[in-house]
């Protein structure tokens, strides 16, 4: 009974032995790293270039109209231009009614709450 034992505590002191790290190496020494040098020179700053050539002409083509007070008793007419065509209307809280009458295109805008506005553009 004496051996069995002795068997059983070698088996689990062997199994129990696996479960912890042996002892550790001291970390490896870098390599000579030496002090950072001087920071280099600045150069001297370039000469300004000229000018660039003047860009293209920045018309787009798009004529704003504006009207305020197209209150309830009131209407707001934006007519375009003749020619022009009728891009876009804003009429806050209101109503917008729009129209073509020959070469002419025009919003009506009424019982808004604040000012009506439109875009107009040059074909």
């Amino acid at each position: 009974m004496r051996a069995s034992l002795a068997i059983v505590a070698v088996v689990a002191a062997l199994a129990l032995a696996g479960c912890f790290e042996g002892p550790q190496g001291s970390p490896g020494a870098q390599g000579d790293a030496g002090p950072q040098g001087p920071q280099g020179v600045k150069g001297e700053t370039g000469p300004i270039g000229p000018p660039g050539p003047p860009g293209a002409a920045g018309s787009s083509g798009l004529h704003a109209l504006r009207q305020g007070g197209c209150g309830q008793s009131s209407n707001c007419d934006l007519a375009c231009s003749p020619g022009e065509k009728l891009i876009s209307v804003t009429c806050p809280g209101g109503t917008i009614a729009i129209t073509r009458n020959a070469d002419i295109e025009a919003a009506t805008c009424s019982s808004a709450t604040g000012p009506a506005l439109a875009l107009c553009m040059k074909p």
